[in-house]
């Protein structure tokens, strides 16, 4: 086992570097040089939340993105938002109520959101969440 990494799931580093970009991101080691992507890697146009890349690793804690093999389903709508808006209560029950609709969504930098939503979900999510920002 290179590096000593026996952890299913684990925080790393992805290197892409056809993008001049390393991002960090927690993912499922599938074994074969496989791992699936259990968070959206923020900034990055080759890969997103659920796919499963194939990828080398540079050092212990650092991956180099090399494809990806199985392309997830989801779609990904992102927002910036103020801090206002990111730390009101009614914001705040929407992301709840998202959980609980299996909607996967995280938050960077304070005011990105990402929501993770399958294809026949977008359209009433983005309602949703609109619907929560007006």
């Amino acid at each position: 086992m290179k590096y000593g990494i026996a952890l299913k799931r684990f925080d790393t580093n992805i290197n892409f570097p056809e993008e001049g970009l390393t991002v960090s991101c927690e993912v499922e080691a599938l074994g074969d040089s496989k791992f699936k992507l259990l968070e959206h890697p923020i900034c990055a146009t080759q890969a997103k939340y659920g796919d499963v890349i194939l990828a080398d690793y540079e050092s212990e804690n650092k991956l180099k993105f090399l494809q990806v093999v199985v392309a997830s389903e989801f779609e990904i709508l992102d927002f910036i938002l103020s801090k206002e808006i990111s730390e009101s209560e009614n914001f705040k029950k929407l992301l709840n109520s998202l959980t609980e609709k299996d909607v996967f969504w995280q938050q960077d930098f304070g005011g990105i959101f990402c929501f993770c939503v399958k294809p026949n979900q977008v359209e009433k999510t983005k309602q949703f969440i609109q619907s929560a920002l007006d």
